[in-house]
Formats: C-alpha cells, sequence, structure tokens
C-alpha cells in the first residue's frame, strides 16, 4: 500500500489516502469526486495530475506503481 497525500490546487481540499500500486490513478481520483471529497470540475481530458516529490506532471491514466508514485508524495489536481 502507498500512502500519500491529494490535494487540489488551491488547497482547499487535502486528503490523506492509502492506494494500492495497481489502481489507475483517475480511478482512485473518481471514486474521491464520487464520494464528495474532491470537487473536481474537469473532465478527464482536461485533467492535470502534478507530483510533489517528482516535481512534474504524471499521467493519470497510469497505475500508480507505472507514475512511480512513491510513499509520502503528494499529488495535486490542477
Amino acid at each position: 500500500m502507498i500512502i500519500l497525500t491529494i490535494c487540489t490546487a488551491d488547497n482547499k481540499v487535502k486528503i490523506d489516502v492509502s492506494v494500492k500500486p495497481e489502481q489507475r490513478i483517475r480511478d482512485v481520483l473518481d471514486i474521491l469526486n464520487d464520494n464528495g471529497a474532491l470537487a473536481i470540475t474537469e473532465s478527464a481530458e482536461g485533467m492535470s495530475v502534478r507530483s510533489w516529490r517528482q516535481k512534474t506532471y504524471v499521467n493519470p491514466y497510469l497505475t500508480f506503481k507505472q507514475a512511480e508514485i512513491r510513499h509520502g508524495d503528494i499529488l495535486t489536481v490542477l
């Protein structure tokens, strides 16, 4: 399991989550959004996700393992 923080661009929402490395980033974001934990208004095509540890944007259609997201990372949804 990977424990990381997901936050919005304006830092109004910060969520600590535990995910499996095989899960797709976009699927986790969709679940959080559907449950009201995040307020994502962007469509799938317009969404950007930035990794604090890597200091780069990551493809939300990759799994956490493929995107090399590690324990303690912070993902910002833009």
